[in-house]
């Protein structure tokens, strides 16, 4: 099955299971924000309205600077702490929506990732290899290709080239566990691969044949 569609150009895309899980992680993460925001709001006591927000700022910057009192240990961890989430978590939600969006477009030239205006073609002799980044998961195994290049320069948006490297780095690619016959993606992958290292392996044979038979007559 997989030789009669090694040249037929297929779409993939996550399934409804695939894409209910990445709802749920995506209201999740949504939630974390939130709460991050609120915590860092009441921990460094900032004034939503606008007769009490600059006098709260000026009030914490004395705080920091101690000319107006200081802050506590149980004040300052826990601000760190929403500090760190309240710019990471956005960058979660970006990848979970980029997974939601992802699809994969097999054919006899290579493969096209695209999501979220983003659309990246990878020429099979590119493709390095495919290998599972979670051996032991079995609800949401996930795969990824290895490239030899980063392709990243067609993007040229600059803010989605940022966005996309630090979800998927330069020279990655996942195949996401919610895919839609995902297994039968993965098995067309290995069987373009599998092709490609016989082409090459022929390639190699050929341009060492006369050198071989030359050497064997002298």
């Amino acid at each position: 099955m997989v030789e009669q569609e090694h040249h037929v150009e297929k779409t993939y895309r996550l399934g409804r299971r695939g894409r209910r899980m990445a709802y749920l992680l995506l209201a999740g993460s949504l939630l974390i924000w939130l709460f991050a925001l609120w915590t860092l709001k009441n921990t460094l006591k900032i004034g939503l309205r606008p007769q009490t927000f600059l006098p709260s700022l000026q009030a914490l910057w004395g705080r920091l600077t101690g000319t107006a009192g200081t802050m506590t240990a149980e004040e300052l961890i826990p601000a760190i702490i929403m500090l760190v989430l309240v710019p990471v978590v956005p960058l979660l939600i970006w990848n979970i929506v980029e997974e939601l969006r992802a699809s994969y477009t097999l054919g006899p030239a290579g493969i096209t990732f695209r999501s979220l205006g983003i659309e990246l073609f990878y020429p099979w002799s590119e493709v390095a290899s495919l290998r599972p980044v979670d051996e032991e998961a079995e609800e949401e195994p996930l795969d990824e290709i290895l490239l030899k290049s980063s392709r990243l320069f067609y993007i040229r948006n600059h803010l989605l080239r940022f966005l996309h490297a630090q979800a998927y780095g330069r020279r990655r690619l996942p195949i996401y566990g919610g895919l839609e016959e995902r297994e039968e993606l993965l098995e067309r992958i290995r069987a373009h691969l599998a092709a490609g290292e016989k082409g090459s392996e022929t390639e190699a044979a050929k341009a060492a044949g006369p050198s071989g038979a030359e050497s064997g007559t002298t």
